[in-house]
């Protein structure tokens, strides 16, 4: 029991430290001291995310429908990326970057894809994250039953 405590406690962490980022404003100097493209940074949160959500689930439950898991920690993955970008919409400085955004004065609903990069880059780590820890799972599959 303990060890499947253990299990979450780091995707939990990760997603509320991109929870937190995404809360500070855009003019923040913490978030423009690392000098990478937000494509970049985006891919790696969400990958060490994805990775983290792949720890979560149990290995022998990998071993039993991997695709089933890959395929759920993307979904993961990108769900987050969305509503952590609708979040963001509501923090002074930072752009829209959701699907669907409301207005300043909460009125009335705007469409904007035209960020819409940042959740494309949100799927693509945690899709990174996923097929890599598929692919060891695949490997270790292998071995075992190679060997017997």
């Amino acid at each position: 029991m303990k060890k499947d405590i253990l299990r979450k406690i780091p995707a939990i962490l990760i997603m509320v430290g991109i929870f937190y980022l995404s809360s500070l404003p855009g003019n923040d100097p913490f978030l423009n001291s690392v000098k990478l493209s937000s494509r970049i940074k985006h891919i790696i949160a969400y990958f060490v995310l994805g990775i983290s959500f792949c720890v979560w689930i149990p290995y022998r439950k990998w071993f039993e429908k991997p695709v089933f898991w890959c395929l759920l920690v993307i979904a993961l993955c990108t769900v987050f990326g969305i509503v952590d970008e609708f979040h963001q919409s509501f923090v002074p400085g930072r752009s829209c970057e959701s699907f669907v955004c409301f207005s300043k004065d909460l009125q009335k609903l705007k469409f904007s894809a035209g960020n819409f990069h940042d959740i494309v880059s949100d799927f693509i780590g945690g899709a990174i994250a996923s097929l890599t820890f598929l692919s060891i799972v695949v490997v270790q599959k292998f071995k075992k039953s190679s060997s017997r």
